[in-house]
């Protein structure tokens, strides 16, 4: 299935993920074979309120299409006004967030707060689906308390005000990342559904992915943090559901990606704040590497660019080493 009049090559989206779905990241997601990638979640009164933060989120590449931008906020008005701004921005779609689960998030009665207020959430998708030729997508988790379920009953709302497409998160609000992922929640939402869906949560590797989607026959199965440090797991996913090994990228070409995304960033962001933002990055990518601790203390006390650079030569050499050592040894 296709999402409203999107075409997507592919089945695995990047999630929105706060503080490190920027542009110059989706554009490497992108690059491995994400078919669709969301924004960071971006308030909608920000948006109606043109806030220069919230509209420097607004930010993203031709390369990045097809783009889906999160918002999140509990007026149907100002939810349909953002809506509006976004569209003449130029995104692909326009998701509306109702799992978000942050305390900051909740207590404006937004995010996962709309899970205890199904009227609300009947009001708003209504309001920003009439405000927009785009296709909307909302994303959800199965309820807020421990024991709560509501994915089917926002299904029908969905459906009933022309949502294109519903993601579901397998756990609740309280859970917060912690906590088992209910695939019977969205295998048994899916089961109903004539919109597509769209699996979340618990996916680690490629073959998370396929086993996700192989159970809950879901349309399509969402990548949040797995990807971090990790851009190529999209190849790998698309790898494995079209019954291939999937490739593991060697350190060159690791290291050759995080150069590039500390490009990317700095280019974006200049200097000081590339730097800094590449740091939390680069902790992720070197997940696996030989003295990893060690490196991720040093590029914490990194400011300048060119000393970063150095620093992940230097890394590079030693983890290139130990690479062929074992190659060696083998």
């Amino acid at each position: 299935m296709n999402i409203g009049p999107l075409k997507l090559d592919g089945r695995a989206f990047l999630a929105p993920l706060a503080g490190y779905g920027d542009s110059p990241f989706r554009i490497l997601c992108r690059h491995y074979g994400a078919a669709m990638v969301y924004t960071e979640m971006v308030s909608s009164l920000g948006i109606k309120f043109s806030n220069t933060k919230t509209f420097g989120m607004l930010v993203f590449d031709p390369v990045e299409h097809p783009v889906d931008f999160q918002m999140f906020g509990a007026r149907p008005d100002a939810m349909a006004q953002a809506a509006e701004v976004l569209a003449k921005a130029g995104v692909d779609a326009i998701d509306i967030n109702m799992g978000c689960p942050e305390p900051k998030i909740v207590k404006t009665g937004a995010g996962s707060a709309l899970l205890r207020d199904l009227p609300l959430i009947d009001a708003i998708t209504s309001a920003v689906v009439r405000a927009t030729r785009l296709p909307v997508t909302v994303k959800i988790r199965k309820g807020f308390l421990l024991d709560d379920n509501v994915a089917e009953e926002i299904l029908s709302i969905c459906e009933k005000n022309g949502v294109a497409a519903l993601a579901i998160h397998g756990s609740t609000a309280v859970q917060g990342r912690s906590g088992s992922k209910d695939w019977d929640v969205i295998a048994a939402t899916k089961a109903k559904a004539t919109i597509p869906i769209i699996a979340n949560g618990g996916v680690k590797k490629a073959e998370d992915a396929k086993k996700f989607l192989d159970y809950t026959r879901a349309d399509y199965v969402m990548v949040g943090r797995a990807a971090l440090g990790n851009p190529w797991v999209f190849e790998q996913i698309n790898d494995v559901l079209n019954d291939r090994s999937p490739r593991e990228p060697g350190v060159d070409e690791q290291f050759r990606v995080m150069q590039e995304h500390v490009d990317r960033e700095v280019a974006l962001k200049g200097e000081v704040i590339g730097v800094k933002e590449m740091r939390k990055h680069l902790a992720f990518y070197f997940r696996g590497f030989p003295e990893a601790t060690t490196y991720r203390g040093r590029i914490n006390q990194v400011k300048e660019v060119d000393q970063l650079k150095k620093l992940l030569n230097e890394y590079r050499a030693l983890c290139t080493g130990a690479s062929e050592e074992v190659r060696h040894d083998a």
